[in-house]
């Protein structure tokens, strides 16, 4: 019995007499117990304390038990439930397995079956949290998953934990692929929001009543097609986090209803009435400068200040060149598989990403990478792998050629003799080289490339 102690057991059920058996059962045993009556009591309940099992009938006073698993679930994923049913009710039961039940227990039942139950629906608990446990400090452990070394990079890594743990609503800021949704969910998985659902919304995508439907949800019958009611995301993320990415993006009505929501705590279903308390955590994610938007009176001011409690910038990849190396090892690692021959990227390609610009930032660096990996047949990714856009034009240093030689030769030869011959007078310096020719270092490593696969060496 004393192994049982911290175990705790809910128990739903509205016939007063089948509780109480149930209850007693565990009791026994030496298990924590609390019993409702109600769909309502039991997410009150749920969202107050941990338990390991529900025991739910299929029908509570107020609420279908499948209804009832679904809501219960959001609110504790790690939660394993047992409809208790009666015979005639199995087939209903088995559905209600196939929606993500534990198990079903039909009524009359043995005391050995029952705690047989139990026992693996505790053992199915305990697991998964331990798991869960095990990720979060796994996490910790690790660090901040940011690869990087700069100076700007381990300044975000120490913004990022201090910030998560202050649990008020954040404001990341950056251009487009610097890795917003990236800080978004590392702050989630600091915080102590860490073991409930972190959602997000693209503001940019969707049009203004999807966003209210998907932020808000409705109610059954309120529109055209409503045959049932849907949570929206601020009741599915109750507890836990909401990331509203590309914010700058909402239209004005809708940022006053957002504002209302973070101001009052409560959100109202599409087609409702009814106040429904929220307790989500936001997280909002913009590539626009929402204080100039603000004097643009595209963006409301007092908004703005509500999502900005605290804020925080990703710089762009141009600004910390000294990670590209180890962006380029971490991709490369990502997206190498194993039966290609590639291991390597060869220092003058390295040099070329170097000095790119990145207007696509990170992402655009391993859209690169996974591009050059799918044309490298070789084992070290050479320049002429690199894509296109690259290419950054130098300037044109070519002398004029001698006009006796034109009338016996190609272009192509011209070219091939000319680009031999720069090289030579660079001693074989391919960087010097491509800047006398007006070309990139990608252009001249393809020409080389080709002239190679010619035979002309």
């Amino acid at each position: 019995m004393q192994k049982n102690k911290n175990i705790h057991v809910l128990i739903t059920e509205p016939d007063d007499i089948n509780r109480v058996n149930i209850r007693h059962l565990l009791e026994r045993e030496g298990y924590q117990t609390f019993s409702t009556t109600t769909g309502t009591d039991t997410l009150e309940e749920l969202k107050r304390h941990h338990y390991h099992i529900l025991f739910s009938n299929l029908q509570t006073a107020d609420m279908d038990g499948i209804d009832l698993m679904k809501h219960a679930k959001r609110i504790r994923s790690d939660l394993e439930i047992i409809f208790v049913t009666d015979s005639a009710t199995i087939e209903t039961a088995v559905t209600a397995m196939m929606a993500g039940a534990f198990s079903y227990l039909p009524r009359p039942f043995s005391i050995e079956h029952f705690f047989e139950l139990v026992n693996k629906a505790l053992e199915k608990t305990i697991i998964r949290r331990e798991i869960r446990n095990r990720h979060q400090e796994i996490r910790k452990e690790r660090g901040i998953q940011f690869v990087g070394r700069s100076p700007s990079i381990v300044q975000l890594k120490s913004e990022i934990a201090e910030i998560a743990q202050l649990d008020c609503n954040v404001l990341i800021t950056g251009e487009t692929g610097t890795g917003k949704e990236l800080v978004a969910s590392t702050i989630h998985a600091l915080s102590q929001r860490a073991d409930q659902r972190m959602l997000p919304i693209n503001c940019s995508a969707l049009t203004e009543d999807l966003m209210l439907n998907e932020l808000f949800g409705h109610e059954k019958d309120a529109f055209t097609g409503a045959s049932r009611f849907r949570t929206g995301l601020f009741e599915s993320a109750n507890r836990g986090t909401i990331l509203l990415d590309e914010i700058g993006e909402m239209p004005m009505t809708m940022q006053a209803k957002l504002l209302r929501v973070l101001q009052e705590k409560k959100i109202i279903r599409v087609g409702g009435t009814r106040q429904i308390d929220v307790d989500a955590r936001v997280l909002a994610a913009t590539n626009r400068e929402l204080l100039e938007e603000v004097k643009k009176g595209n963006f409301r001011q007092d908004l703005y200040y509500r999502i900005n409690v605290v804020s925080i910038e990703i710089p762009p990849l141009r600004w910390r060149r000294d990670d590209i190396p180890l962006l380029v090892e971490h991709f490369l690692a990502k997206y190498l598989l194993p039966e290609r021959h590639v291991k390597y990227i060869s220092p003058d390609s390295l040099e070329i990403l170097m000095n790119y610009d990145y207007p696509g930032n990170v992402r655009e660096l391993e859209n690169i990478i996974e591009r050059s990996l799918a044309m490298c047949r070789e084992q070290e990714i050479q320049p002429y792998h690199l894509p296109p856009e690259l290419e950054q034009p130098q300037s044109e240093l070519i002398p004029p050629i001698r006009e006796e030689l034109i009338a016996t030769r190609t272009l192509e030869e011209h070219e091939r003799n000319y680009i031999q011959s720069v090289i030579a007078r660079t001693q074989g310096n391919k960087t010097k080289a491509a800047e006398i020719l007006g070309i990139n270092r990608v252009s001249l490593w393809r020409k080389m490339k080709k002239y190679q696969e010619q035979g002309h060496g």
